[in-house]
């Protein structure tokens, strides 16, 4: 890139259509650089934003609107939207508010209120772990190489999870809860071998060490399973009036209590869904849907998008903002209003770091364009611009 300053003129003229092939390429490369320079490419060119803006009524001098954003920059001061633009002859309001918008956009990725970051933060490793006695222990990240015998089976507590390591000759069944509360998230590896990761508000119920002829657990909310194969022994997760019956296979199970669905999503392997009557057989790529009716239904889903939170990423593709602010809530602890009924079907596509600053999923998500996010305390309120 030449000159920072070269980006605004060349936005003008993707508007009026003046743009030349090498101009075009000059563009591109800039906006390949960084996700930062996409997302201001898609917040200034929005073009519902852009004809919304130039419609409304003015009572602001577009030129006068430009000086001052561009002083008010200079000065590193905040810059309020501008709420009214003239609308008037395109060769003049579309380069100018070109301008004036990638100014305000400039400025609203780098000036999130510090409300946001000082009182909303990430989630992050912590979990409660209950013992079949009832005796609690607390876990997180601080807690380090701490070993503990629970009817003869070592229990290791490590920085990111727990791990159990079994005895064969116990032949009773005694069981263990791992609670994973708002804002956290905890990995578990169990008896067998098998490797369970916790989502936020999730809680798993299983046995210090299987006995019998099958493994099963119980699972409320969602968890990504990494099952050790053993055919002689099926693995079973039980929730929410469904079953996952496997033999060895990693696949992610979404069965929260305030959520009308269960979703199954097969990434490797092969699994047995029921529910009631009904069953089907998932392989990979297939997702199994159990709605509030009891049908089941199967799709091809992107796995992706439905296990990415195990890597420390939120991905979304189309996805509705009530849905995505479901997920968000859970692993910052916020609680979310909305003051306008509408938004919550304004979709979304991207992808966003779990443990960046709640500021940074603020900009991503206020990049649909005409969607605003008031942040009061761990209070979230959306409306429309």
């Amino acid at each position: 890139m030449k000159t920072y300053k070269e980006i605004p003129s060349l936005l003008s003229k993707v508007l009026l259509g003046t743009l030349s092939e090498e101009e075009a390429h000059v563009l591109r490369q800039w906006r390949e650089e960084s996700s930062e320079n996409e997302r201001l490419y898609e917040s200034v060119m929005n073009a519902e934003y852009m004809v919304q803006k130039s419609r409304e009524v003015a009572n602001v001098d577009i030129v006068n609107g430009y000086m001052n954003v561009v002083q008010k920059r200079k000065r590193n001061a905040r810059v309020r939207r501008i709420h009214r633009i003239v609308s008037i002859a395109a060769g003049v309001v579309l380069p100018l508010l070109a301008v004036v918008l990638w100014y305000g956009a400039r400025q609203k990725l780098g000036d999130v209120p510090e409300q946001v970051t000082s009182v909303i933060r990430h989630g992050e490793v912590k979990a409660e772990l209950v013992l079949a006695d009832g005796t609690t222990r607390i876990l997180s990240s601080r807690v380090t190489d701490s070993l503990f015998v629970q009817q003869g089976v070592s229990i290791v507590v490590q920085n990111q999870g727990v791990s159990y390591q079994g005895d064969s000759s116990v032949v009773e069944e005694r069981y263990n809860i791992l609670r994973v509360p708002r804002g956290g998230e905890y990995s578990i590896t169990l008896s067998d071998g098998t490797i369970v990761y916790l989502n936020s508000e999730s809680e798993l119920r299983y046995p210090v060490n299987f006995v019998g002829r099958d493994r099963r657990v119980y699972l409320s909310g969602e968890a990504y399973f990494d099952v050790t194969q053993n055919k002689e022994h099926p693995f079973i997760v039980e929730m929410k009036n469904s079953v996952v019956r496997v033999l060895g296979t990693s696949f992610d199970v979404r069965a929260y209590a305030d959520e009308d669905e269960v979703l199954t999503t097969l990434v490797q392997g092969v699994v047995r869904f029921s529910a009631g009557k009904e069953s089907v057989v998932l392989e990979p790529g297939k997702q199994a849907i159990l709605d509030k009716l009891g049908q089941i239904e199967t799709r091809e889903v992107d796995t992706y998008l439905y296990t990415a939170w195990k890597e420390g990423v939120f991905a979304f593709k189309k996805q509705r903002l009530e849905e995505i602010m479901k997920v968000v809530a859970r692993w910052y602890d916020v609680n979310v209003f909305w003051e306008n009924i509408s938004q919550k079907e304004v979709t979304f596509t991207g992808k966003m770091k779990r443990y960046d600053d709640f500021s940074k999923v603020v900009e991503m998500l206020e990049m649909t364009g005409n969607t605003e996010f008031v942040v009061r305390e761990n209070n979230i309120f959306i409306r429309e611009k």
